[in-house]
C-alpha cells in the first residue's frame, strides 16, 4: 500500500507540473489563454488529490483541514479557467484573470510545503 500512496503521490506531482509549466509557458509567450495541457494537469492534480485524501495505509494522519484549503483553491483555478476562457470567446483575453490562475497555483504549493 505504501508504494501505491508514493505513485499517486508522483501522478499529483506530475500533474501540478503540466499545470505549473503549461501556465509558465504561456506566460511567457504573453499568451494569456489556457491550454489543454495545462487543464489537464489540474484534473490530474485535483483527481488524485482526492485519492491521496483516503487514509491508506493504516494509521496514516492526515490534516483535513489542509486538504479542504488545498481542494478549494484547486477549484478556484478551475474556476478562473472558466472566466479565461470565455474572454478568450469573446475576444482578445486580458492577462488579470491569466495572472490570478498562476498566483493560485503558487499558492496552493506554498499550502502544501509550508502548512504543517
Amino acid at each position: 500500500m505504501t508504494i501505491l500512496r508514493e505513485a499517486l503521490v508522483l501522478v499529483h506531482l506530475v500533474g501540478f507540473a503540466l499545470l505549473l509549466g503549461g501556465w509558465a509557458a504561456q506566460a511567457i509567450r504573453r499568451a494569456y489563454t489556457t491550454t489543454l495541457l495545462f487543464r489537464i494537469g489540474l484534473g490530474i492534480m485535483i483527481g488524485s488529490g482526492l485519492l491521496l485524501a483516503i487514509p491508506f495505509p493504516a494509521g496514516i494522519q492526515l490534516d483535513y483541514v489542509k486538504l479542504a484549503v488545498k481542494l478549494v483553491v484547486a477549484l478556484a483555478i478551475g474556476g478562473m479557467f472558466g472566466v479565461v476562457i470565455t474572454r478568450e470567446r469573446g475576444g482578445k483575453p486580458t492577462a488579470g484573470p491569466f495572472w490570478t490562475i498562476g498566483a493560485l497555483i503558487l499558492l496552493n504549493a506554498v499550502i502544501a510545503v509550508f502548512w504543517h
